[in-house]
């Protein structure tokens, strides 16, 4: 079980009490005192009049536990309306950017120039009766502004994480992506703008109701200090007036500065062990069927293109391929040469600047030009999978690593049970003890993080696995067990596998195949043996001879 943050638990227990307070005050105390002329008027505090009594005769105590409800409320109802406005807009602007980014962002900056204090004050002047409801959706109108800058910076970041990516891989469509993989990153930022939201609330209901724009119906924290500004309370030396609703005012503020900071701690993997179990449930398809094929890929004429500037730049330039069932084709060339832009482009997971220009990509038969977005997210999720490069960052950090699995095996299995035990079965095939299902991204190695990765890849039977790069930022030793856990779960899937690297060593110790990429263009395509015994180009001669040479004889 985890330990909750002493900072949570203060804060709650202070605002607690003063929600109790405020609420449960009139069991004890007959609040029909704060009207006027119900008690002796300027009084001090005493036995009888606890909080004392203002120049027109209102016991200052009954005043403070009824102004307390309506405060709590008109806070409640502007954080809530405002950050609910706030993370839908920047949920939309960060996730889906182009024009709707540029409306929303526009919209939301040019408002914050104006001084809040402005824009209520003249709302409320032009809104002949102001009530509790009214006046906390009046203050909405502002509490949305800094929560969709927040939320939309947070999610701009989030959606360039590589586990973003492999999301999208396995299938996942925008919604699923939203709900199970950036609002469960965004938790700490909703938890800290709610409580600015609802700071910023009482903030400007004080502000508003101390200049005489706030409720006529019912009397709150901020309309008991417009009264004792009125009536002089200060200068009258009946400093009691003032006391009892700044002082509520400020124990408002601790709590929830204590509950902020709280919260933080609470949803951050890497402070504290997170117990709440986020469950996602994906449509994932059937096990693979058994029936074979010639080619579970086939890559005809294929360009890809980005736009720029305004320019177009060809990424891959008319690339054809053939990857056949049952066997490892390794992809290798230097940095841009387009290696992850052809994973990509199989995937249908292009950047939103980047296209096919031409040429086509059959997959199990089927043209992917041809298919709906909904059908290639199907596609994605049952029959091909991707093994990313950059294992530190292909995880959800705020996620344990059976819940990230989760989504993989709910489809195949409906007994939580039988979810379990797949779970343990997928991370025992990439040679990981089952208790790593409990631990989160952080508490892992990179080989680790890496084996995770493939457990997830696998989870569905692929019939094409593409791996990118599987042994980035890995030490050798580490490199070696990874790579023989891959070829084994290949032929274990007997599945095509496209093989991204680099390492030409690497890759021929490993692959039947060899495609040599330079500059976009496939400039040689064969078996190992012919491409180190016999190479054509140029290029892969370059590589061949890159390979370490060791002398020992005269070393």
């Amino acid at each position: 079980m985890k330990r909750i943050p002493l900072t949570l638990v203060s804060g709650l227990a202070l605002l607690s009490s003063i929600v109790l307070f405020g609420y449960l005050g009139p069991i004890f105390i007959d609040v029909s005192n704060y009207e006027v002329a119900s008690v002796m008027p300027s009084q001090p505090p005493s036995g009888e009049l606890i909080f004392g009594s203002d120049s027109q005769g209102r016991d200052m105590l009954a005043v403070t536990i009824y102004s307390i409800p309506q405060t709590i409320k008109i806070a409640i109802i502007a954080g809530f309306f405002g950050i609910f406005i706030g993370l839908f807009l920047g949920l939309l602007s960060g996730y889906i950017g182009g024009l709707t980014d540029t409306l929303i962002r526009i919209t939301s900056d040019s408002l914050m120039t104006v001084p809040g204090i402005a824009i209520l004050i003249i709302i409320a002047t032009n809104v002949e009766t102001m009530t509790v409801e009214l006046m906390g959706l009046t203050i909405a109108c502002i509490a949305w502004m800094h929560p969709t800058r927040t939320i939309r910076s947070q999610v701009l970041t989030i959606r360039e994480n590589n586990y973003i990516k492999v999301a999208r891989a396995n299938g996942l469509n925008n919604f699923q992506i939203i709900f199970f993989e950036i609002l469960p990153n965004l938790l700490p930022y909703i938890a800290a703008c709610l409580v600015a939201s609802i700071t910023g609330a009482i903030l400007a209901t004080v502000g508003l109701e101390s200049l005489g724009l706030g409720t006529q119906d019912d009397h709150t924290l901020g309309t008991t200090i417009y009264w004792a500004r009125r009536y002089s309370a200060i200068l009258r030396g009946q400093w009691w007036w003032w006391g009892p609703p700044i002082a509520i005012i400020s124990l408002i503020f601790v709590s929830l500065f204590l509950v902020s900071l709280g919260l933080d701690k609470y949803s951050n993997p890497k402070l504290s062990t997170l117990t709440s179990k986020k469950k996602r449930s994906v449509n994932q398809g059937d096990a693979r069927k058994d029936s074979p094929i010639a080619n579970v890929l086939e890559v005809n004429n294929l360009t890809v293109e980005f736009e720029k500037e305004g320019e177009k730049i060809t990424a891959l330039n008319k690339i054809s391929l053939e990857i056949p069932e049952n066997r490892i084709v390794g992809l290798i060339g230097e940095s841009g040469s387009g290696k992850s832009t052809l994973a990509n482009a199989i995937l249908a997971i292009l950047p939103e600047n980047g296209f096919v220009a031409n040429g086509n990509i059959i997959f199990n038969n089927k043209f992917m030009g041809d298919l709906s977005d909904q059908e290639i997210n199907k596609l994605r999720a049952n029959e091909m999978s991707l093994i990313p490069q950059a294992a530190m960052n292909s995880l959800n950090p705020v996620l344990k690593i059976k819940d990230q699995l989760l989504d993989s095996v709910a489809f195949q299995e409906k007994d939580s049970v039988l979810k379990n035990q797949r779970i343990v079965q997928l991370l025992n095939q990439v040679g990981l003890d089952g208790n790593v299902a409990d631990k989160y991204p952080h508490q892992l190695s990179g080989g680790m993080k890496q084996r995770v990765t493939m457990a997830m890849a696998i989870s569905h039977k692929p019939k094409l696995l593409i791996a990118d790069e599987p042994t980035s930022a890995l030490d050798v030793v580490v490199q070696k067990h990874v790579m023989k856990t891959l070829k084994t779960i290949q032929q274990n899937l007997k599945c095509g596998m496209i093989l991204i690297g680099h390492d030409l060593g690497l890759i021929t110790q490993f692959c039947d195949d060899v495609v040599v990429l330079y500059e976009g263009r496939i400039v040689e395509f064969g078996s190992v043996k012919e491409i180190t015994q016999n190479p054509k180009n140029s290029y892969t001669q370059h590589l061949i001879d890159s390979l370490p040479k060791f002398d020992f004889q005269n070393a």
